[in-house]
């Protein structure tokens, strides 16, 4: 908003005016044009992988296939154990488009994990129910965490036909305390 007036003066007549005020940055990152939101949280380089091997209870291994590096695009990285894919991805894809997405199926519109709220996924063609997706929007764009369960007995920290989502929510525990602050819907 610009904001600009002229007053004249009764003594010599003289105009005097006021300068234009400059535009406060909107508070919600979300607003700004694609260029000028923050940088993009990095999984790779903010999330200790001590955090990451206290979730998922185990030593794990970097997925080199799922490593991505697009700065203002997309940002991924990946770990794995002999029970479970655990990813995390950044981007500025919102929610509604995760909503309106085939991809995804819808589980809870505003599902929490540790007092964030977020929304709870899982993919479309997962009819053996061995993944879970949760996603936050934050200031440094939305914040994508996957568990998959490998194996027929879907085991996760040595329990058998474990909860996929409930796998999730305790391995995101630790690696929470990395994401950006902020909880934009």
């Amino acid at each position: 908003m610009v904001l600009s007036g002229c007053v004249a003066g009764q003594a010599d007549d003289q105009a005097t005016t006021t300068s234009p005020t400059t535009a406060e940055a909107p508070s919600n990152p979300w607003d700004l044009p694609i260029e000028q939101r923050p940088a993009l949280f990095d999984p790779c380089a903010e999330i200790p992988v001590e955090a990451v091997e206290q979730g998922v209870g185990g030593p794990v291994e970097p997925v080199d296939e799922y490593t991505r590096h697009q700065p203002g695009g997309l940002m991924v990285c990946g770990w794995s154990t002999d029970e479970v894919d655990l990813s995390v991805l950044a981007t500025w894809k919102s929610r509604d488009d995760y909503l309106n997405d085939d991809m995804f199926k819808v589980q809870d519109l505003s599902y929490e994990v540790m007092d964030r709220p977020g929304l709870r996924v899982g993919e479309s063609d997962d009819y053996t129910k061995k993944t879970c997706i949760q996603i936050f929007f934050t200031a440094r764009g939305t914040i994508w965490t996957k568990l998959d369960l490998f194996g027929a007995f879907h085991e996760f920290k040595g329990e058998r036909f474990a909860d996929p989502c409930e796998s999730l929510d305790e391995a995101m525990v630790p690696i929470m305390a990395s994401f950006p602050e902020g909880d934009f819907r």
